[in-house]
């Protein structure tokens, strides 16, 4: 009985695996209940592009991806995306994710071997799905994105593959091939909510697109901002796109996409070397978000996340005004550098609320305008 059991689970395991993914591949199922129990509606949908994670592992072209997930537009699954395999992921944060002992130089290997691998093994998979040879198909030319990809053709509907070496390997699955050959998806972008009886204005819910255990933090807030504008990239994408290698950020600076990410989607960036609220307030009233860059501590950053938590709760709660000796705790300069998403506005008390790309935990976090602007170092100004 003990010899029958694995493979009696292997067999159950192929059959649910091939049968996940036939689903992806055949977009007339996107309407059934096998795919709703896959990618649920999201709980509360954000402006934008919603992210929804599937709720089970599962193999897509005889890999194991490091994540799936459908992205929700309009009331509707849009596309399904696949991350085969992901640098950031394999690595994690200062390598935090190679087994011990194993060397910097031995796992860029490991991953480059197994990344070789996984693509011969989707390629090959896509044939079984009844694709087409494929065709090279550049997107964002007119942006300067130039986000290389391969495009495929199903039987019922499209794929499009991503390869970067050293990088990213990624499979996305669309309806039509009309749906793959742009990087937008038409939303609409929805005005600034007031608070009733105060000063406070916020954003329609900012999509969350989680960091993770990668040094993702641009890239991820870049990918939020990009979701709210209708572009269909992750942070994946924008860390390939950015000249990431081995999880690593080795040719360009990240800040320079924000640019490119506004004009694919039909806005402006004006990018400053320093925040400022009066250019916050006229984003966050046109329904835009802001980004800004900022130096972190561990101390500030306690002290946010415990007011915001207390304001959520309707308790009482005021921050440390900005004092001289207030300012004297504020990082300047420091090795923690981070990006945030201003995503709101109390005028009466002069605070920013903004939100985190580490989960759902963090989001409308309140920070005084003060600390904002002497903690920043480049702010992206989106608008209409």
């Amino acid at each position: 009985m003990k010899l029958c059991w694995p493979v009696f689970c292997g067999l159950l395991l192929c059959t649910n695996v091939r049968a996940e993914e036939d689903l992806l591949a055949d977009a007339t199922r996107w309407q059934g209940a096998e795919f709703s129990a896959l990618f649920p509606a999201p709980k509360v949908e954000a402006a934008g592009i919603s992210h929804v994670a599937a709720t089970r592992r599962f193999e897509v072209c005889s890999t194991q991806p490091m994540a799936v997930s459908a992205r929700w537009v309009n009331g509707g699954v849009h596309s399904v995306s696949a991350v085969i395999f992901d640098a950031g992921s394999f690595f994690g944060f200062n390598n935090s994710n190679l087994p011990k002992g194993e060397t910097f130089e031995e796992g860029k290997l490991r991953f480059d071997k197994e990344l070789s691998e996984r693509q011969e093994a989707v390629l090959e998979g896509l044939k079984k799905l009844g694709a087409d040879a494929g065709t090279e198909l550049v997107l964002g030319k007119r942006s300067g994105l130039n986000m290389k990809t391969q495009l495929f053709k199903l039987p019922q509907g499209a794929a499009r593959l991503m390869s970067y070496e050293h990088q990213l390997l990624l499979l996305d699955f669309f309806r039509s091939e009309a749906d793959a050959r742009t990087l937008l998806i038409p939303v609409t972008i929805a005005p600034a909510q007031a608070s009733a009886g105060s000063t406070e204005r916020r954003l329609p819910v900012v999509p969350m697109v989680p960091q993770g255990n990668r040094g993702y933090c641009g890239v991820a807030t870049l990918a939020m901002v990009g979701s709210m504008l209708g572009l269909q990239p992750g942070a994946e994408e924008y860390a390939a796109l950015s000249g990431f290698q081995y999880g690593i950020e080795t040719k360009s600076d990240i800040r320079e996409l924000f640019g490119n990410v506004a004009q694919e989607a039909g806005v402006k960036a004006q990018r400053s070397p320093k925040f400022d609220a009066g250019k916050m307030k006229q984003s966050i009233d046109q329904g835009m978000p802001v980004v800004v860059f900022r130096y972190w501590a561990e101390e500030r950053d306690y002290i946010h996340s415990a007011y915001s938590a207390r304001i959520a709760r309707g308790d009482k709660a005021e921050l440390p005004t900005a004092s001289m000796d207030d300012r004297k705790t504020w990082p300047k300069k420091s090795p923690f550098a981070h990006s945030s998403i201003v995503n709101g506005y109390r005028a009466d008390k002069r605070e920013a609320i903004f939100t985190e790309s580490w989960g759902e935990q963090a989001r409308n976090r309140r920070m005084r305008v003060e600390e904002m602007e002497g903690t920043s170092y480049y702010a992206v100004y989106f608008s209409k």
